[in-house]
């Protein structure tokens, strides 16, 4: 009896240790990084460049800082339209209500050069012939869409975009609630990174089943995890840790779902739409996240690139969406 106590006992303990072990693990794609591949990024503001232009001196002015900022002036500054649209900008109150609260909110951007410049490390290192762009800041007059624009040699990044869920003019242009908790500045890096890694695929949303968007996206989420492996996975995705734990818990049943329903192979849009489409969760699953498939396609690409010991940059060109799952050997426990 004492044995068996004793058996028990031990094996209680190694199953909690199994289990810290479990969720303890750490991200494989942490590593250490040589201090001198360091990239350095420098932001520049455009913004503040912009606001604070003699508007009575307007076009000489815009001129004078044409060269830095080329990516928003690159027009015809002698056309006295052009001019006078930047001047309405400029002049608009609400323009200058969103760039009061931007200003509060980040009166330096020291911060953000050193979270980018991390990133930019990890993005030079797994893909060595990219570009590292110039990145700038600007004033978009809250433009949802474009919270971030990557063309390979730039990067812009809207700071009036990541104000704060409260910010008080978001509601004036229809952002829902669910959306506005992402306008943060926590989501930055990760918003910058997701364009940097959806940049490098090419992907036509016609005739596409359910697992070609689960595995496009998966892939995406996988880069992006590549590039900020310190960040949280439900910041990378962009769900509350709550939506986060319901997908570990759910995931087999999830995928049973998918497998029973026949979705899987299903290119029929309007039936998979629920589970690629953004909202504040997937009907019909109570506590649910939005998108479940991409969540699950970016748990079925870890599993390949685990088991294939695949490079990043190898991935990038894995168009089979059939051959990934097949390779990745996805099976989910209850």
């Amino acid at each position: 009896m004492r044995f068996y106590r004793l058996t028990l006992i031990t094996l209680c303990l190694s199953i909690l240790l199994i289990t810290s072990c479990r969720n303890n693990k750490k991200n494989k794609l942490d590593i250490e990084l040589p201090k001198d591949a360091k990239i350095d990024v420098k932001i520049y503001r455009y913004e503040k460049v912009l606001m604070n232009l003699n508007v009575d001196n307007l076009k000489n002015e815009l001129k004078l800082n044409k060269k830095d900022y080329m990516f928003f002036l690159d027009a015809n500054l002698d056309d006295t339209l052009n001019i006078l649209r930047i001047y309405n900008f400029i002049k608009d109150p609400a323009t200058h209500e969103i760039y009061d609260a931007l200003l509060k909110k980040y009166p330096d951007v020291k911060w953000l050069e050193n979270d980018l410049s991390t990133a930019f490390t990890y993005f030079k290192h797994y893909f060595p012939n990219k570009n590292i762009p110039k990145v700038y800041t600007y004033h978009s007059f809250m433009d949802y869409q474009n919270r971030v624009i990557y063309l390979d040699t730039v990067m812009a990044i809207a700071l009036d975009m990541y104000l704060g869920k409260g910010f008080k003019l978001y509601p004036s242009v229809e952002i829902p609630k669910y959306l506005a908790a992402r306008l943060d500045s926590n989501y930055i890096i990760p918003d910058c990174m997701n364009v940097i890694a959806e940049s490098m695929f090419k992907f036509d949303p016609n005739n596409k089943s359910l697992l070609d968007y689960m595995i496009y996206r998966g892939k995406i989420l996988y880069i992006t995890d590549a590039l900020i492996p310190k960040v949280s996975d439900e910041i990378k995705i962009g769900y509350t840790k709550e939506q986060i734990d319901w997908c570990k818990k759910n995931e087999a049943n999830i995928w049973a779902f998918f497998i029973h329903n026949n979705l899987l192979y299903n290119k029929d849009f309007h039936k998979i739409r629920p589970f690629i489409s953004e909202g504040p969760k997937t009907n019909g699953f109570p506590g649910s996240p939005p998108r479940m498939a991409e969540w699950v396609g970016w748990q079925i690409v870890k599993y390949y690139m685990e088991n294939k010991k695949t490079e990043l940059k190898d991935l990038v060109g894995l168009n089979d969406s059939q051959g990934i799952l097949q390779g990745s050997k996805y099976k989910p426990q209850k």
